[in-house]
């Protein structure tokens, strides 16, 4: 019986492009050494993925592993990530995810230290793509804390701050999770250097809700949204304003 070449290449071109977009996290500093795990979902039952310590700025194609839905190594001499439930996670609540992407972005793990969140509405673009950019709780790295807390926001969300930990993006495809970092630390540097300027200003409910609408319109999906202008609680009144529509209460009985 002849080979599936089909599937030979699928797996050849999953295993390139892993390491291409490895190089490039490496590149740009958002991964240090051994840190870091890429996987991708190449049918119901296998998994390609980065094995544990190995350093992802000069791993080799022959070097990742195939695992199954359950993290046994089907081929490959290499452990799994011991971070590998995240990824097992992520496939679960998402059946369309075919990439998950964890990575060490300097300046989203620097802002959650200080105990800043991208949850604001601050830019447009952001308002597109991602909805809000949620900071997930502190778990401690390699428990299962970890995939059960992931679990609770990648149901709506493709790109996920990791207290103090790092960022969790998904997509249809490694390239697509890789653009989803490169995009989510951008917000985060532009976040940083604006607080530095002056107090940062988010987007009004009335910005907000023309993006939405501008989304609906090019047939973008709707994204949630966290903390939403448009959802604030009205501010109470002042003893000024009580005083107004007193004074508006009573003309108006004359």
């Amino acid at each position: 019986m002849c080979p599936d070449t089909s599937i030979a290449s699928s797996e050849q071109r999953a295993r390139r492009d892993i390491i291409e977009v490895c190089r490039r996290v490496y590149s740009h500093g958002w991964l240090a050494a051994t840190d870091g795990n890429v996987t991708v979902l190449l049918d119901d039952n296998r998994i390609v993925a980065t094995p544990t310590g190995v350093h992802k700025g000069y791993m080799l194609e022959d070097e990742l592993i195939v695992l199954d839905r359950a993290g046994k190594v089907l081929a490959g001499t290499r452990p799994p990530s011991s971070e590998l439930e995240m990824h097992l996670a992520v496939y679960d609540e998402r059946p369309e995810v075919r990439s998950v992407l964890h990575a060490h972005p300097t300046t989203c793990i620097a802002l959650s230290v200080a105990g800043v969140r991208l949850e604001q509405c601050l830019l447009p673009e952001v308002v597109f793509t991602f909805g809000s950019i949620p900071t997930a709780a502190y778990t401690t790295p390699t428990t299962r804390e970890v995939p059960d807390e992931l679990r609770k926001w990648v149901r709506e969300f493709d790109a996920i701050i990791l207290d103090r930990h790092g960022s969790v993006t998904v997509g249809e495809n490694v390239f697509d999770a890789y653009n989803k970092l490169e995009r989510l630390e951008h917000v985060a540097e532009i976040t940083y250097r604006a607080s530095l300027l002056g107090t940062v200003q988010p987007l009004t409910c009335e910005q907000v809700t023309r993006l939405q609408n501008v989304g609906r319109n090019l047939g973008l999906p709707e994204r949630k949204l966290l903390n939403s202008p448009c959802e604030q609680p009205a501010e109470e009144p002042t003893d000024l304003d009580a005083m107004v529509r007193r004074v508006q209460n009573k003309l108006a009985r004359i």
